[in-house]
């Protein structure tokens, strides 16, 4: 692995805390303003056609560009894209068939895409120094091997992912599974992905990003690349793969009328059995599959989405508006997928503890800032490990284990159920440590050796060191 520079106080990060102590008209912002609510359709993600397709796999190229989008209603602000889309295509793919994704870096500074959930060989990974140069492109190869899911990819480029992924780069990957087809859930137009994130802006209309290293949350709530938008439904249900693209913010939704949330899957698919959710906790990366069923609605009614642990412009995410009657033929089933318990028999135990050196420095893993040239553990190939991650701050770590999917056998003392984090049932790739707290996961380390990444889905954590490297081992 090439050698790169241990984390330091990068120019930017400097540059940022300077510009923080300018007087605030140097910066004139758009005021917070609820006028925008409401008023612009939600947009769905356009899907990738792969431009070329054989036997066994699908060819797809993504170029990185800047380009310019409407988020706020008569106002353009400069985003960085793939392809030109805020958020970027949704690249969907079926279960057994490799992907290729060529990227492009039509960009000024170097970038890496991280397929966030994949089980893919080292290489194509997206670790954070394997960097595509400006004017340089990669391919990333994607064997899809996993069970059907709504994954993400996003940059992952060291230093700078809190900053490209504020600013755009992000988009859906979604692996379709031939044994969903008998389940009978909705699909087609039914089957909607909703990206939920927050932003601020300048009065011009561009991003103000602070690069608060506490982590950034923005006072606008942006959902598919529009402001607090509407979206026309029919009296039937719908089904929302509903990812948590935020840098740093949590999210605790509900409707507003009070109906629940049918919930089915959540980072690595679907679910055993159906959830019956009143309210839901997403936290950065986190993914949840959802039906919401608008057949006890009249035509006219409308229901919003709402943020319970938001304040002011941040409470309200999005609203549902129906429009019509359409016949529902799609079901619930009671039973929708087997998941077998990892067994914890022979299992490798590790544990780290996530913290801040002093104040003012770097966040750390087991009291280490992160090297890129490093290595921290070292699980080899076919093993079985549990990690025992606990939080010594007073503040919550998403925490993202790269490659493997888990299962969640404790947090705070107790397995995930019902009533306890139900967020965390079935196969996580991200676990939400709130202050103080411990989590216990197991996972299996199969298929592929080389180096990758454990770190805080707090996009800013992740860029002021609270990241590490583990490599599977022959």
């Amino acid at each position: 692995m090439r050698k790169h520079r241990p984390f330091s106080l990068r120019r930017r990060s400097v540059l940022k805390a300077m510009a923080a102590t300018l007087p605030i008209a140097a910066f004139p912002r758009l005021a917070r303003s609820t006028s925008h609510q409401f008023t612009e359709a939600l947009p769905i993600p356009a899907e990738l056609a792969p431009t070329l397709s054989d036997a066994t796999t699908d060819y797809f190229e993504v170029h990185q560009i800047e380009s310019l989008a409407n988020i706020i209603p008569n106002l353009q602000t400069r985003v960085l894209t793939y392809n030109g889309l805020f958020p970027g295509p949704t690249i969907r793919v079926q279960r057994g068939r490799v992907a290729q994704v060529r990227q492009h870096n039509r960009l000024s500074e170097p970038v890496s895409t991280h397929l966030h959930g994949g089980h893919i060989e080292a290489a194509s990974d997206g670790h954070a120094a394997d960097l595509i140069a400006p004017a340089q492109f990669k391919d990333y190869n994607y064997i899809n091997s996993q069970r059907g899911s709504t994954l993400w990819y996003h940059d992952h480029a060291m230093d700078e992912t809190a900053e490209h992924v504020y600013r755009g780069l992000a988009g859906f990957y979604i692996i379709e599974d031939p044994d969903e087809v008998s389940l009978n859930l909705p699909i087609g137009a039914q089957e909607v992905c909703l990206v939920i994130q927050d932003r601020s802006f300048n009065a011009d209309g561009s991003f103000a990003y602070s690069g608060d290293v506490m982590g950034e949350e923005g006072d606008t709530i942006v959902v598919n690349g529009k402001a607090q938008p509407f979206f026309a439904v029919a009296n039937r249900k719908y089904r929302f793969r509903v990812l948590n693209g935020s840098n740093s913010r949590n999210y605790r939704l509900a409707l507003s009328d009070g109906s629940s949330f049918i919930q089915i899957g959540t980072d690595g698919g679907l679910l055993e059995a159906p959830q019956i959710l009143s309210d839901m906790f997403m936290a950065p990366a986190y993914r949840s599959d959802v039906v919401i069923d608008f057949s006890s609605y009249n035509i006219g009614d409308s229901v919003i989405l709402q943020n319970t642990l938001g304040s002011g412009t941040t409470a309200e995410i999005m609203r549902f508006d129906i429009t019509r009657d359409e016949t529902d033929s799609s079901t619930i089933p009671e039973e929708l997928s087997t998941i077998t318990p990892i067994p914890t028999t022979g299992a490798v135990n590790r544990t780290f503890t996530f913290q801040r050196a002093r104040q003012g420095g770097p966040f750390t893993i087991n009291n280490l800032a992160y090297d890129p040239n490093r290595i921290d553990a070292s699980p080899t190939l076919g093993d079985t490990e549990i990690w025992t991650l606990t939080n010594e701050m007073n503040m919550d770590h998403p925490i993202h284990i790269h490659d493997i999917m888990c299962q969640v056998l404790e947090i705070e003392g107790a397995a995930p159920s019902a009533t306890h984090y139900p967020e965390l049932i079935g196969w996580k790739d991200t676990f939400n440590l709130p202050p103080l707290a411990t989590a216990k996961v197991i996972g299996q380390f199969t298929d592929f050796t080389g180096i990758y990444m454990m770190h805080c889905h707090n996009l800013e954590h992740e860029d002021y060191a609270m990241m590490m490297n583990f490599e599977v081992v022959p």
